[in-house]
């Protein structure tokens, strides 16, 4: 049993929006039936469960008929497109820097994911650990990590290198052989883990990037991985997913232990376990969201019930004052006054 539930930033999947935007495919459609609410794109850094995340990639791959979706997603990505997290190590001096970096920041970005550098003799190994269940496994998901993985050692790399083994969790396809980028590369496949290797002698190599990118810059991108990051433990992770899933209407208790990758019964009593019930959890969720939404005196008490999972704002009214015994409004005018 996963101790926590794998989140992930939402920019991950806007690589995936720009490449159905290209094809003119809507993509409103596609992520309604991975259940990732348009609104949540607004903002790169949402975290979004990486449940959802691999059924919306499956879904591109299906409805697109690619197979290389992910290895084609993940060529034309840059790291930057990545969010904080791409900015911070792609400005980095060297590939040391960059993948020590990575190694620190990677769980801020994806919860349960671990990066490290390993030695060999002569070769260096990039080493990508990630937890992936039944419920959240996507092979294409899994290419396109592999793929920015290389993308960061190909910042150094010499202009004709191709790592001379590469290790997948996806199972084996004929197409890698139609790949010239990796047409001298050794693949082992069903691995329990990602991993590329390069010669020990990029690590040093110097990182050309944009001089834009000021110590500002950098400490505004590691507050924003720090204050949002995605919950290490359960109960903490539970109430990430329902904040996500509340604006679509009151999260079924189906759903949420769908994601968690488990059944009913296993979630409840997961969740007993932790001196919790599944009803009062969306009640903290959404008292606490609703107290934070009324600091905003730009949000109207209607877009608020409606971002709870309200679709009758009076039943919002009635559930504020059950909480603290006034209105929603008279809450907010009494912060108002001091």
């Amino acid at each position: 049993m996963a101790r926590s539930i794998p989140l992930v930033r939402v920019n991950v999947i806007f690589p995936f929006i720009s490449y159905l935007d290209r094809l003119d495919i809507p993509k409103q459609q596609i992520l309604q039936a991975a259940r990732i609410p348009v609104s949540t794109l607004n903002n790169p850094e949402n975290l979004v469960p990486l449940a959802l995340v691999c059924q919306f990639i499956e879904s591109v791959a299906c409805y697109t008929g690619k197979e290389t979706l992910g290895i084609e997603v993940g060529l034309n990505t840059s790291l930057e497109q990545l969010g904080a997290f791409g900015r911070l190590i792609r400005h980095s001096f060297t590939l040391y820097e960059l993948l020590k970096t990575a190694e620190k920041l990677v769980p801020l970005y994806c919860s349960g994911d671990n990066l490290r550098i390993c030695y060999q003799e002569d070769k260096a190994w990039l080493y990508y650990y990630t937890f992936r269940s039944d419920n959240y496994f996507s092979q294409h998901e899994i290419h396109y990590l592999m793929i920015h993985c290389l993308n960061s050692i190909r910042l150094v790399a010499d202009r004709d290198w191709q790592p001379s083994e590469i290790h997948l969790m996806s199972r084996e396809g004929r197409f890698w052989n139609n790949i010239q980028l990796f047409s001298n590369t050794h693949f082992l496949f069903n691995h329990p883990k990602v991993a590329i290797s390069f010669p020990k002698t990029y690590l040093n190599r110097p990182i050309h990037y944009c001089s834009g990118y000021d110590r500002f810059n950098q400490r505004q991108d590691i507050n924003i991985l720090q204050l949002t990051s995605p919950a290490l433990e359960f109960p903490a992770a539970i109430q990430q997913v329902l904040k996500f899933l509340l604006p679509q209407g009151y999260p079924v208790i189906e759903l949420v232990a769908e994601i968690a990758g488990m059944n009913v019964r296993s979630f409840q009593r997961r969740l007993a376990e932790n001196g919790l019930s599944y009803s009062r959890l969306v009640e903290k969720v959404r008292f606490d969201e609703a107290i934070s939404n009324l600091q905003d005196p730009e949000m109207k008490i209607n877009e608020i019930a409606l971002e709870l999972g309200y679709r009758d704002p009076a039943n919002f009214t009635r559930a504020f004052k059950r909480w603290t015994g006034i209105s929603p409004q008279d809450f907010r005018e009494q912060q108002c006054n001091g």
